[in-house]
């Protein structure tokens, strides 16, 4: 059986970006219930640890480090109109980088098979020096860069399923052939980028896959996707690491979505990257929790993706209708991939 973690915290709580703001502490307060409520029995809890100033400093300038370190002056601060810190937001994204190295170093040490880093604020949005999108720190993009690094990782595959385009994540990695990023993404739709062209330049040109999506694409079309397009790239890639941007915003019923997918389909796509990390990454996989902002949605989903990682990604996959109409996005995609794949 697999060995899965969870980091979970309550000081992640402590992030605070005012009332009625949509990345409010209340996504993980859920996520601690369920915790909670959990069969933990194959589950190993581990605690987070403050990324040192120098992990951040491989993705953020020094300069946007001091301003975010410095609104722990203020009760509020917005660094755009939808990133707002509070006087322990910094803390809180230090914990958040560090929570996910920590499960990348269980992970990479074998301790773990595989892990989901249950930890706010989110950060794919976050470029070099600049906080956006209720996004602080990069912790994806941090990440890859720490198993690269440290555990000397060669080939790593991030998957952003976000309904939003993870643009931070994208620019950190447009010039490197080290890191395959691959968003799923509602387009057009904030934050404006991810077009199917997008592909990278230099070095990583044919290294960022951009699939931008429909309104209302459910189960359906995006488990049609992930076979004809995620997993025959990921195949040919053949990652040493596979990191998840796991956003849960493309649920049916999420307030800043337009998508149509259901806890099933989440689930499907966690055991579709499962398998595929086990065929070429020897397991090695970790999930980040990026958007979703539907209480009780979030709450569902992220069980059923825990499931599968318990269960090794032997999970029921939804029926396998309704993809048609993407048929032809499909087609567009994997001719502008071609050259490269």
């Amino acid at each position: 059986m697999p060995r899965p973690g969870v980091v979970i915290d309550r000081d992640y709580l402590k992030h605070d970006p005012g009332p009625f703001h949509p990345e409010r502490p209340e996504r993980l307060k859920i996520l601690l219930d369920l915790a909670g409520e959990l069969d933990i029995e194959g589950f190993q809890l581990l605690p987070p640890r403050p990324a040192a100033r120098e992990e951040i400093e491989t993705c953020h300038s020094s300069d946007y480090i001091a301003l975010v370190q410095a609104t722990s002056k203020v009760n509020r601060y917005a660094l755009d109109g939808d990133t707002v810190t509070s006087r322990d937001s910094f803390g809180v994204g230090l914990l958040a980088v560090g929570g996910f190295l920590r499960l990348l170093d269980a992970i990479a040490c074998g301790d773990l098979d595989n892990g989901f880093a249950l930890v706010r604020p989110p950060g794919h949005h976050a470029l070099k020096d600049r906080g956006m999108g209720f996004c602080l720190f990069n912790t994806a993009a941090i990440g890859a860069r720490y198993v690269k690094r440290r555990y000397g990782a060669k080939k790593i595959f991030i998957i952003d399923w976000d309904v939003h385009h993870g643009n931070g994540t994208q620019a950190a990695f447009y010039h490197d052939s080290s890191v395959l990023y691959m968003s799923t993404h509602q387009y057009p739709y904030y934050p404006g980028t991810g077009a199917i062209d997008e592909v990278g330049e230099g070095a990583g040109e044919g290294f960022t896959v951009n699939v931008p999506l429909p309104p209302g694409c459910g189960d359906g079309e995006y488990l049609r996707l992930f076979k004809e397009i995620v997993l025959p790239i990921g195949s040919k890639y053949r990652p040493d690491w596979i990191l998840v941007s796991a956003g849960f915003d493309p649920h049916q019923r999420d307030p800043l979505g337009g998508m149509n997918v259901t806890e099933r389909g989440f689930a499907t796509m966690a055991a579709t990257l499962l398998e595929l990390a086990a065929e070429h990454a020897s397991g090695k996989i970790a999930f980040l929790l990026e958007g979703g902002y539907d209480l009780a949605a979030l709450k569902s989903s992220v069980a059923g993706v825990l499931e599968q990682m318990r269960a090794g990604g032997n999970g029921d996959a939804p029926a396998d209708d309704g993809g048609e109409f993407i048929e032809p996005l499909i087609r567009k995609v994997l001719r502008v991939q071609e050259p490269y794949w």
